[in-house]
């Protein structure tokens, strides 16, 4: 990672009780409040990764994410379907990406995705059809896509806009930032109602205080997201957050009526429960429930959010999420932090998400024999620029994480025809690499106590796991 006395800072004025050592509220402008926007965007897996490096000693303040990204980490990359499936997981790539690269502080670390062809893709047209997003893809003529190729202009989502008015954010004024980080446009009568409902009649035990807010404060406040009813006050002033204890996988087993017309929406789990108060202990599983589990790490932290309302659990990120899209100024077309979606790379089947996936990049490409260094990939060429001897291809990418050109429409993650077991805070295990004697001896429990069962997991239940995920 960069330098961080490289990395810019904000100013941010700061009314604290001085006697509470309290931030009652801040006020900043819109480049700080875009970088709180960004933190929306940011995938799960990146959000533990960054937490992780971060932390001092380490703490699994994203709770159960942490142990999944954990899992994704250990396992041996013979158990995903290319490297570049673990590769998605341990890094994986937001599509907001190209917004983040434009805020003065983008603390994701995540590397430019790269575009890759075959180096026979001028001289050979079957060649000239798919580009990559790794190197390791190989092209139907079984040839790596190694050539690096460089994208004209923008980069694949095709967003710019004017930096003066802001990335996410486009009106020009300061804002206000409760101590829970609900975000307002900056007012005197604002302010006024939040001292009002805070108790404070005058300014008498109030002081102003200016601060630099810099990467560290940044990621210290997105860890406090999650654990603090005050983010800005442990953040800014304890600059500390701390981890607290989550509920696990699932509630207690629950016996539920399927409809025919659901059966091939469903998973089909073997789980071990235990007698006393029917909580699952383990689960055993297919392959399509661990590509569902590890796309978790791919959402971003904002529609982790909208897939768990009532959980507890996430600290002040629904605060952040319901103010920023109470703006006043954002219109519903120009809206981009809450258009969540995933990158076409994570398009696993089943979907159970409800999440949208973006469509697959399309690019063309001017190739001229003559001139083999010069090729670039562009959304879209005239025709009139055309010159003898030149043509433009048009090219789609194949799926990053299948390592030779296919049609098909099965992706995944992990590879088939794998069993797998997941503890009840989603630890996952392939069964070929790790112990079911030693897992069952580890809880020290009677035999008799636990039960066999076998369960169906639909989108009704998609909400359960991520309401105790986090």
């Amino acid at each position: 990672m960069a330098n961080n006395a490289a990395k810019p800072k904000f100013s941010l004025r700061l009314l604290i009780d001085e006697e509470k050592n309290r931030v009652v509220l801040a006020e900043a402008g819109k480049d700080f409040v875009d970088v709180l926007c960004s933190l929306l965007t940011l995938p799960m897996g990146t959000i533990v990764r960054l937490l992780e490096k971060h932390q001092n000693p380490q703490s699994s303040i994203v709770g159960c994410f942490h142990n999944l990204y954990k899992s994704v980490s250990g396992m041996d990359v013979d158990n995903f379907e290319t490297h570049a499936c673990k590769n998605l997981l341990m890094y994986p790539r937001s599509a907001k990406a190209s917004y983040c690269r434009k805020l003065k502080l983008n603390i994701d670390d995540t590397e430019v995705t790269k575009f890759f062809v075959c180096p026979n893709f001028i001289s050979t047209e079957a060649c000239s059809k798919k580009y990559s997003n790794v190197s390791t893809s190989r092209c139907s003529c079984g040839s790596s896509m190694t050539r690096e190729i460089q994208v004209e202009g923008e980069q694949a989502d095709g967003c710019l806009g004017d930096k003066a008015d802001g990335v996410f954010v486009s009106c020009r004024t300061s804002f206000v930032i409760t101590d829970d980080l609900k975000v307002a446009l900056n007012s005197m009568g604002l302010v006024l109602n939040v001292l009002n409902d805070l108790g404070y009649a005058g300014f008498d035990k109030l002081q102003e205080m200016v601060i630099d807010v810099g990467f560290e404060e940044v990621l210290t406040l997105l860890g406090c997201l999650f654990t603090s009813e005050a983010p800005l006050t442990d953040s800014l002033l304890r600059k500390h957050c701390m981890a607290r204890k989550r509920k696990m996988l699932t509630p207690s087993v629950q016996e539920t009526g399927i409809t025919t017309g659901e059966a091939d929406k469903l998973l089909t789990l073997k789980v071990y429960v235990r007698k006393t108060d029917r909580v699952i202990l383990y689960a055993e599983c297919r392959e399509d429930f661990v590509d569902f589990l590890f796309t978790f790490l791919a959402i971003p932290l904002g529609f982790a959010w909208e897939l768990s309302l009532d959980n507890v659990n996430m600290g002040c990120v629904g605060n952040l999420c319901r103010s920023l899209k109470g703006l006043s100024f954002e219109q519903p077309e120009k809206s981009k932090v809450f258009k969540f979606v995933l990158p076409f790379f994570y398009d696993c089947r089943p979907q159970f998400l409800d999440v949208d996936v973006e469509e697959i990049p399309e690019y063309e490409c001017l190739i001229n024999r003559k001139s083999y260094g010069c090729s670039k990939l562009c959304k879209k060429y005239q025709k009139n620029v055309l010159a003898q001897g030149e043509r433009i291809a048009k090219m789609i990418s194949m799926d990053s994480k299948i390592s030779v050109a296919s049609d098909s429409t099965s992706m995944r993650l992990v590879k088939g025809e794998t069993n797998f077991i997941v503890s009840d805070d989603l630890v996952v295990n392939p069964m070929n690499s790790s112990s079911t004697v030693s897992l069952l001896s580890k809880l020290q429990m009677s035999i008799s106590d636990i039960e066999e069962q076998v369960i169906s997991f639909g989108k009704s239940e998609v909400r359960d796991p991520l309401h105790s995920i986090i």
